[in-house]
């Protein structure tokens, strides 16, 4: 008997102990062969007989309801996949997320929140780097602007923002990236700290 299916069953495996049983149509079968071709995948079933030397593993009841859950999990884990790439794609942004929202994650998708986390400290590093560079060039054009008497008041307001906005952004990276080292798991996102202890050790 041959059954041709496009979506590939983990439980229909090939074994040389705990051989699978299916049963259909009044028989009961074992898998013989399994070939993939043209996006299809071909089960081979050879009649079982209690007189065969084979140790019995798990008894699936082939029908409707065994199709219909299949692919029903075929679904869910496509839908589920998609996400996980998505989810990986943004991983940096991720990790400015609640340390709640970040445990959740890791157990319905499997984000690694620490990884995750560390990537939002890398990229804070990177922005506080560009604001000081920002800050550094504003100051030489402060006083070339001071210099030919053009300064104006909105220059002075735009650095204080850049440089609050610079030392928050890295004293965040700095506390977020010593619970890393910690090894607090999952880490607090994006000035939880302020409001989430570190668990004592």
């Amino acid at each position: 008997m041959v059954v041709i299916t496009a979506v590939e069953m983990p439980d229909w495996e090939i074994r040389a102990h705990r051989v699978p049983l299916i049963r259909f149509d009044g028989n009961t079968w074992r898998v013989a062969g399994k070939t993939t071709a043209d996006g299809k995948v071909r089960y081979e079933l050879a009649p079982w007989t209690p007189a065969d030397e084979y140790v019995i593993g798990r008894e699936i009841e082939y029908g409707e309801a065994y199709v219909a859950a299949r692919d029903q999990h075929t679904r869910t884990s496509r839908r589920s996949s998609h996400v996980t790439f998505w989810l990986r794609v943004i991983s940096p942004f991720i990790g400015f997320l609640s340390a709640r929202t970040k445990g959740r994650l890791e157990a319905q998708y499997g984000v690694d929140p620490v990884s995750t986390t560390f990537q939002s400290v890398f990229l804070e590093f990177l922005v506080s780097l560009g604001t000081f560079t920002l800050l550094s060039i504003g100051q030489m054009a402060a006083a070339l602007a001071k210099a030919m008497k053009t300064a104006s008041v909105g220059a002075h307001v735009w650095f204080v923002i850049l440089l609050i906005a610079g030392l928050a952004i890295a004293i965040d990276g700095a506390v977020r990236y010593g619970r890393i080292l910690k090894e607090e798991r999952p880490p607090p996102g994006f000035f939880e700290w302020l409001v989430r202890r570190a668990p004592r050790a």
